[in-house]
C-alpha cells in the first residue's frame, strides 16, 4: 500500500493541502470497495500523527478519503475515514511537530466549545505544550500561544468570546502561522550523524539527506540510492589502500576503486580478522544491495529512501568505528 500513499500525498500537494499530505508520510492504508455498502477506508498511523487525522474537521477526512481513491478510477470516496493506530509506533522530535499542533489545536477548540472537560484534558495540554514550544525555537518555526495552560485559556474566552464561532475563529488564527511553517518543509526523515572527517562521505550523506527532503516523485527517491551508493563508494575509497589492502582472491585480481564491496573486504580481512567479520561484511553488503536495488526501481517511494539512507547511515557509522573516527 506504499504506492496508494503517494498518491494520495500527491493528490493533496495538488489541491495544495501539504498539511494533509504530511499527516500521510508514516500512514499505511487499507480499503475495500464494498458492492452493498460502498467503500471503507482505513487509515492506519503511529501516534501522534493517528491522534491528529482522527481530530481533523469532517472535510479534511473527506478530502483524506478523495486523495486515497483518486487513482481507483470511478470509485466514489467515502464521506469519512476509519482512523486506526499503528500499535508500538511512534514518531517523536521534528517529525512530530505537525501532528502535535493540530491535536493542541483542536484540544483548545474542544475545550473552549464544551466538547472537553478542562480536569480532564489539562495535564497532557501543558506537556504538549512544552513540547511544541521547545520544537518550534529549535527548529525556526513561529509560534506564539499566550494560553500555557487550559484554565488561562478559559477565562480569556469568557472575557473576549461569547460564540463557540468566535472561539473556533481565534485558536485557527493563534496556530495559522505554525501549521503553515511547519507544512511548507520536511524534517529530516534520517537522523543525521556525526560528520567521519570524510569529505566525500560526509558531503554525499548530506546532500542525499537534503535531497530526501525535498524528494516527491519516484525518480527523485531513486536518485536518493544513487547517491547512497556513491557515499558507500567513497567510504570504501577513503579506507582502503591498495598497498596495504590487496585483494582476497586467488588470482590477484586488482580491486576497482568502484567496486565498494571487494574494497571494504579486502579492508576488513586485513585489518580486522576474526569470525566477527562475518556479520559486520553483511552489514555492508546489505547497505549496497538496498542502495543499488533503489536506484533501479521505478516504484520507488520515500519510505524506501528513507530506509535506504538509514542503511547507508549505519555502515558509514560502523567503518567509522572501526576506523577509529571517532574515538575521543
Amino acid at each position: 500500500m506504499s504506492d496508494s500513499v503517494e498518491n494520495a500525498r500527491k493528490f493533496l500537494e495538488s489541491l495544495q493541502r501539504p498539511d494533509l499530505s504530511k499527516l500521510l508520510a508514516f500512514s499505511e492504508l487499507e480499503f475495500d470497495v464494498g458492492e452493498w455498502f460502498g467503500t471503507e477506508i482505513i487509515v492506519k498511523s503511529p501516534r501522534p500523527f493517528a491522534e491528529a487525522i482522527a481530530a481533523l474537521p469532517p472535510h479534511d477526512r473527506k478530502r483524506i478519503a478523495e486523495a486515497v481513491v483518486s487513482d481507483e478510477g470511478d470509485t466514489t470516496a467515502p464521506s469519512d475515514i476509519i482512523c486506526r493506530t499503528l500499535p508500538g509506533q511512534t514518531i517523536d522530535g521534528a517529525q512530530a511537530l505537525l501532528p502535535e499542533l493540530i491535536v493542541h489545536q483542536q484540544t483548545m477548540i474542544d475545550a473552549g466549545t464544551g466538547n472537553a472537560a478542562i480536569q480532564d484534558v489539562n495535564d497532557y495540554y501543558m506537556a504538549r505544550e512544552a513540547r511544541i514550544v521547545a520544537l518550534c525555537a529549535a527548529n525556526g518555526v513561529p509560534y506564539e500561544n499566550p494560553h500555557d495552560d487550559l484554565w488561562h485559556w478559559f477565562r480569556h474566552y469568557k472575557e473576549h468570546f461569547g460564540t463557540y464561532a468566535e472561539r473556533r475563529q481565534y485558536i485557527r488564527e493563534l496556530f495559522k502561522p505554525a501549521i503553515r511553517a511547519v507544512s511548507g518543509r520536511t524534517f529530516a526523515t534520517v537522523p543525521e550523524r556525526e560528520p567521519t572527517g570524510w569529505e566525500r562521505v560526509d558531503r554525499g550523506l548530506a546532500k542525499a539527506r537534503a535531497d530526501l527532503d525535498v524528494a516527491a516523485a519516484e525518480e527523485a527517491w531513486q536518485a536518493v540510492g544513487l547517491l547512497c551508493r556513491e557515499v558507500i563508494i567513497s567510504l570504501a575509497q577513503a579506507v582502503h589502500d591498495p598497498e596495504v589492502h590487496p585483494t582476497t582472491d586467488e588470482k590477484g585480481t586488482v580491486i576497482s576503486r568502484t567496486d565498494a564491496r571487494r574494497l571494504l573486504e579486502a579492508w576488513l580481512h586485513h585489518e580486522y580478522e576474526g569470525g566477527s567479520n562475518k556479520e559486520i561484511r553483511a552489514h555492508i553488503r546489505a547497505s549496497l544491495d538496498l542502495a543499488n536495488n533503489l536506484q533501479h526501481r521505478r516504484t520507488a517511494t520515500r519510505k524506501l529512501a528513507a530506509l535506504c539512507l538509514e542503511a547507508t547511515s549505519s555502515a558509514v557509522a560502523v567503518v567509522a568505528i572501526l576506523a577509529g573516527r571517532w574515538e575521543g
